[in-house]
């Protein structure tokens, strides 16, 4: 059974953490047209861009998406050339099974799924519990 750190690492994988952030990122500036006669509006004094970064800034779902995947892309480098890094690459990029995990790796699988284990575990611990949410 996949928990929630197995689903975040799959996304990552196959691209599907980018693609979350790009849609919210475009979810949450839409523009909407209001139409404003006479003067019963009130005039923004900040411009399109500004605003709408500041719309970005202040998105708590979107700020998750992007610190999980900065945190992703940093110990993605941290960890290359590592079998860890393999193991993640088969299991979550390829779906491969944990039995032909252990093939593509050239190790048992027991070990492999040991090993990922074992940087889960590590990753949980080194993570701030709020990334995880």
């Amino acid at each position: 059974m996949a928990d929630r750190l197995d689903l975040l690492i799959s996304d990552y994988m196959t691209g599907m953490l980018q693609v979350k952030i790009n849609a919210r990122e475009k979810w949450i500036t839409r523009q909407t047209h209001t139409e404003r006669i006479g003067s019963s509006g009130s005039s923004s004094n900040t411009a399109p861009q500004e605003r709408r970064l500041l719309i970005i800034e202040e998105d708590k779902g979107l700020q998750l998406l992007t610190d999980q995947k900065k945190t992703l892309d940093e110990l993605m480098e941290v960890i290359q050339g590592t079998t860890v890094k393999d193991i993640i690459i088969a299991r979550f990029k390829y779906r491969l099974s944990w039995d032909k995990v252990g093939v593509r790796v050239s190790m048992e699988e027991s070990t492999a799924r040991k090993q990922y284990a074992t940087f889960k575990s590590t990753l949980r611990d080194g993570l701030w519990q709020s990334t995880l949410d």
